[in-house]
């Protein structure tokens, strides 16, 4: 893997000597709008302060931080070495540091650079300071069309410039949508990102409510359009606070994927629906392109598509006032794909998925 920092750090830095960094602070200080340049000189925890814990990953924690010098702000991401004990584990590290440090678009997480020592690898990533969609779809249970519109223009333009640089995210989720002060979202974590290569994928992968038909066929195969389906899954749970596929256990719940039929409840709009349908289309090659989906028209009537009208939005989507009562969980017809000729029992929207395993 060809990278400025890829030798490693000779004098690791104990984390007990970075200085505490409050969120206050990061509030409050003058601090540059860029990282500095390095000029060939690698990094180290001497150069940063370091903050509260903004999360958990599978590797280690995320932390506040900040740049000594220019007092930039960033998120830290710190992977513990001792937990990337497989070959397999390592090459996942790589490709996440590799792809993600190629990308540059408004709505995904930049990767500024990394360094390491003998305990921890740190990625030095973009600060996103109102924390993950899921949280906030957790404190509002569902968004108004508005919201979710705006949402997800913002998503399909990411998505699409991942697969124009022959990226497939693989885990388009709640969790790795982070929100901005100006009312724009960034697509973060690229641990299970892969460059689409010349063969079709065959691998499994992500959050099992969240996969497309295609990853769970053991005969099948899979391409970028497994992430218009997470954003047709997406785009459904933020306006209706559940997903479409649920069920009492993994079997259950993937084989209500298989099937491909769902249930939309009162609240969705036609226009809504069908945007949705389109992208939840069990035949990859039926499913809606990216490229299409600003001109949908429940995207034409409901998103804000610049960031100053996004910015102004803000105000009104964060009001609980303006959002859709929360639902009940009944809904009023299905969905059946018609790519698909199976057909399956009703789904109850309001049950818990788990993970795969």
């Amino acid at each position: 893997m060809s990278h400025p920092q890829s030798e490693c750090n000779n004098h690791p830095v104990s984390l007990s000597t970075a200085k505490p960094l409050g969120y206050g602070e990061v509030k409050s200080a003058k601090h540059s709008t860029t990282l500095p340049r390095r000029n060939g000189r690698k990094w180290s925890l001497k150069d940063i302060d370091i903050g509260k814990k903004l999360g958990e990953g599978c590797f280690g924690s995320v932390y506040l931080a900040r740049e000594k010098e220019s007092r930039f702000v960033i998120a830290l991401k710190m992977l513990i070495k001792e937990e990337i004990n497989t070959q397999e584990r390592v090459q996942q590290i790589q490709r996440e540091i590799e792809i993600q440090s190629h990308l540059k678009h408004p709505n995904i997480v930049r990767l500024y650079d990394y360094f390491y020592d003998k305990k921890r690898i740190y990625l030095m990533l973009e600060y996103a300071p109102k924390g993950e969609l899921s949280k906030e779809l957790t404190r509002f249970r569902q968004f108004n069309n508005s919201r979710a519109a705006t949402y997800v223009y913002q998503l399909s333009n990411a998505i699409a410039y991942c697969h124009q640089n022959d990226v497939i995210h693989r885990d388009i989720k709640p969790e790795n949508i982070l929100l901005c002060s100006r009312g724009e979202v960034k697509i973060a974590d690229f641990g299970s990102a892969v460059h689409r290569p010349a063969s079709r994928r065959t691998a499994p992968f992500g959050t099992l409510v969240y996969l497309a038909p295609e990853v769970m066929d053991p005969e099948s195969s899979y391409e970028h359009s497994v992430d218009t389906w997470s954003l047709g899954v997406l785009t459904y749970e933020m306006l209706t606070g559940c997903v479409p596929f649920t069920g009492d256990s993994n079997t259950e719940v993937a084989a209500r994927i298989q099937s491909c039929e769902f249930l939309l409840p009162d609240s969705v709009s036609s226009d809504a629906g069908d945007l949705i349908c389109s992208m939840l289309r069990k035949t990859p090659e039926l499913r809606i392109p990216l490229a299409d989906v600003p001109s949908h028209p429940w995207m034409r009537h409901h998103a804000e598509f610049s960031l100053v009208r996004c910015t102004a939005a803000l105000r009104d989507w964060e009001d609980p006032s303006t959002h859709c009562a929360q639902s009940s969980g009944c809904c009023s017809f299905y969905f059946t794909d018609p790519s698909s000729s199976e057909t399956s029992s009703t789904v109850d929207v309001t049950a818990q998925p788990d993970h795969l395993p």
